[in-house]
């Protein structure tokens, strides 16, 4: 039973408001509509039997005037105006109305507001519907009452009124009810209004904070809204003016130290050129590789964290070709398996980087090598499978980190700068996407980066 409540609350803030609202006058709207009701039938018997009574204590006050001969022609009269009088010479026994018979005790009641409380009276009330539907009503039949009244008159004589009246209002409060729903359309509209109004900054903050890991010099959030809202668009503004001088100061310094070794590494190249040990002169050259490596390798990383490529349609189908090619020369078969029906929108070289550090991994490390591509309308997901080794479990996550090697020695020939997925990762992430490993069933590794589609609609051979 929870589950389906769950399912019917809408997930956004402002479907559960307006849900919210809507409820609450629904709610309101009913409770009002069911306690009229509750009012409504006496007051619609009271419409009907007002006339009824009226005419009841006229006829009887006539009587009580009249002298027992001209009573006849009177009961004649009134008989003709739609009220049966029989006029009764022996006494008789008049008994309260039935605690539960609301109508009769209504009457009773009116009629001896008009004639005084002493008078000896007796009430019956019974409704009768008809075949025929009211005009204008909810489908109702046409219903009226009818009242017999039995009264003992000043000479102690008794007689018995016979009278129908029609019922005067329908059942259902039809005016009330289109006032009603009137009332509902215009407040909901309003309140779909003043709710979109009220949150629409809030899914401003929203977005903002979700691009904020893909580009933290994205422009600021309007300051715009309710006092709450422009506190929490003003403090994410300021975190994100922190955030961006943090990283940028820190990507600077290390860039520039990492281009700054670039000087002394290539002095000392020279200079180990002049050591006339041919043994010793190969190890300080092998090191100072090694440095060389390392830093174009951080530079690199340097330039992932600080990513500004701008948006653009990619032919993805080409770039895996392209990709699968350059590894044929070197003698690396690669096969691929899908295709892509429209060019995606993201960032060419980083995704060639992505791919191009992904495919150079599986080629170190493995053998029967495939890039899979898988097109969907809402993502992009390219797979770069592998029969090699694999990773531990425990190690798939922490081979993301900077300068991590899962070859343990400090021969990049074969354990590689450890920045190649960390480099990876941040370019995907910069897209909007992310990279993730994990190991085939079958054997061998499975490196998955899974982008979003979105941003740019174009056709192939747009």
């Amino acid at each position: 039973m929870y589950g389906w409540v769950r399912r019917l609350v809408p997930d956004s803030l402002f479907g559960r408001i307006a849900l919210t609202f809507i409820g609450v006058l629904v709610f309101t709207m009913g409770i009002t509509l069911f306690v009229q009701m509750l009012d409504r039938e006496a007051s619609v018997f009271r419409a009907s039997a007002g006339p009824a009574a009226r005419r009841v204590v006229d006829l009887i006050k006539l009587l009580d005037r009249l002298p027992p001969a001209q009573r006849v022609a009177l009961a004649e009269i009134a008989e003709a105006q739609g009220v049966k009088i029989e006029l009764l010479a022996t006494p008789q026994v008049v008994a309260d109305p039935d605690p539960d018979d609301d109508d009769a005790i209504a009457m009773l009641g009116m009629l001896k507001d008009r004639i005084g409380p002493d008078r000896k009276l007796g009430v019956h009330v019974t409704r009768k519907v008809g075949d025929t539907t009211v005009p204008g009503t909810m489908g109702e039949r046409t219903e009226r009452f009818a009242f017999n009244v039995l009264a003992r008159l000043d000479d102690g004589s008794w007689a018995r009124f016979a009278l129908e009246e029609p019922r005067r209002l329908p059942r259902w409060p039809t005016r009330v009810v289109q006032n009603l729903a009137v009332m509902l359309i215009v407040v909901a509209i309003l309140s779909f209004v003043v709710v979109r109004w009220v949150t629409r900054p809030l899914k401003g903050l929203a977005e903002a904070a979700d691009e904020l890991g893909r580009d933290i010099d994205r422009p600021p959030v309007p300051e715009s809204g309710p006092q709450e809202v422009r506190r929490a668009a003003r403090a994410f503004n300021t975190m994100q003016e922190r955030l961006g001088r943090y990283v940028h100061t820190r990507t600077a310094i290390l860039a520039a130290m990492s281009h700054d070794l670039k000087t002394p590494i290539t002095r000392l190249r020279l200079r180990a050129e002049l050591l006339e040990d041919t043994a010793l002169r190969e190890k300080f050259l092998r090191d100072l590789d090694e440095m060389q490596r390392m830093v174009g390798t951080t530079l690199d990383y340097m330039r992932g964290l600080d990513d500004r490529e701008p948006l653009s349609p990619i032919d993805v189908d080409a770039l895996v070709e392209a990709l699968r090619a350059d590894a044929e020369e070197l003698g690396h078969p690669v096969a691929v398996t899908g295709t892509v029906h429209t060019p995606f929108a993201g960032k060419p070289l980083g995704l060639r980087r992505i791919l191009q550090n992904l495919l150079d991994n599986a080629l170190h490390y493995a053998r029967d090598v495939e890039i899979a591509v898988d097109d969907k309308p809402d993502r992009l997901t390219i797979a770069v499978r592998d029969r090699g080794p694999g990773i531990p479990g425990d190690l798939l996550d922490k081979v993301f980190e900077p300068f991590h090697r899962l070859e343990g020695s400090r021969n990049q020939g074969t354990g590689g700068t450890g920045l190649g997925l960390s480099i990876a990762r941040n370019l995907a992430q910069a897209m909007g996407g992310d990279v993730t490993l994990s190991n085939r069933i079958e054997g061998g590794l499975d490196a998955r980066v899974v982008l979003p589609r979105g941003g740019i609609g174009l056709t192939r051979g747009a």
